[in-house]
């Protein structure tokens, strides 16, 4: 390869990442745009136009990558269930108490940080009058739980194969890894999360204090754990 393709091929490459970080603030810009003017104005009085104009995009660039409000809003609500960090794998099974723990925090930390709980409040307001939400509900946004729910029930369904253990009900009767899940994270829902839904003045406790979560872990263990 000549220097003149070389120089080339490198200002291709250039280039390529130009464009590539301008469409990634773009999307950061319209994403902080449309979850501004949603909790501000609401889902219904809020229009695309309004939110290209504010995240400073024109209209085309902002229904070339969503298409319609409902998009826009779904993207919103799933950069809200995003840490900071890349999700982890499901802790390895065989000590329930580490896994349960490690994924607990984890929970606490989503559900506690600023703007679920007004994302949240939006969505049960604005519901029956908007019925393209109720998609949104049901394959993203899950209020109470998140994307967290499908990596505990991967990790408690891992465990009960692995004999550590055993989700019977009261009666005796087997409970899938799915109900049980939702017992855990409504535990810790219910203290970081639920309460601020009816109180506006409500102050979340720090996620990083570890008695919440230390709990629920030990109800789940003195509830289902096959070790004496």
């Amino acid at each position: 390869m000549s220097v003149e393709d070389r120089a080339g091929t490198g200002g291709d490459t250039c280039q390529a990442g130009y464009h590539a970080q301008i469409k990634e603030e773009n999307r950061a810009r319209i994403i902080r745009a449309a979850r501004d003017l949603f909790l501000a104005r609401g889902y219904d009085k809020t229009s695309l136009a309004q939110i290209a104009k504010e995240a400073c995009v024109s209209t085309g660039t902002l229904f070339k990558r969503y298409p319609s409000k409902a998009a826009l809003f779904t993207a919103v609500t799933s950069e809200q269930w995003q840490l900071d960090v890349e999700y982890a794998e499901p802790p390895p099974p065989g000590d329930p108490r580490y896994g349960l723990d490690h994924i607990g925090r984890d929970y606490a930390c989503l559900v506690a940080r600023p703007g679920t709980a007004a994302l949240c409040r939006l969505i049960i307001t604005e519901l029956p009058q908007m019925p393209e939400l109720a998609d949104i509900v049901g394959t993203g946004f899950a209020i109470d739980r998140g994307p967290f729910f499908d990596r505990l029930r991967d990790y408690l369904e891992a465990e009960a194969q692995a004999g550590t253990l055993d989700f019977r009900a009261a009666d005796g009767q087997p409970q899938s890894a799915s109900a049980v899940a939702e017992q855990f994270l409504g535990m810790i829902c219910s203290q970081f999360l639920w309460p601020q839904l009816v109180r506006t003045d409500f102050v979340p406790p720090n996620p990083t204090d570890a008695a919440i979560v230390d709990e629920a872990v030990a109800l789940m263990l003195a509830r289902y754990s096959t070790r004496s």
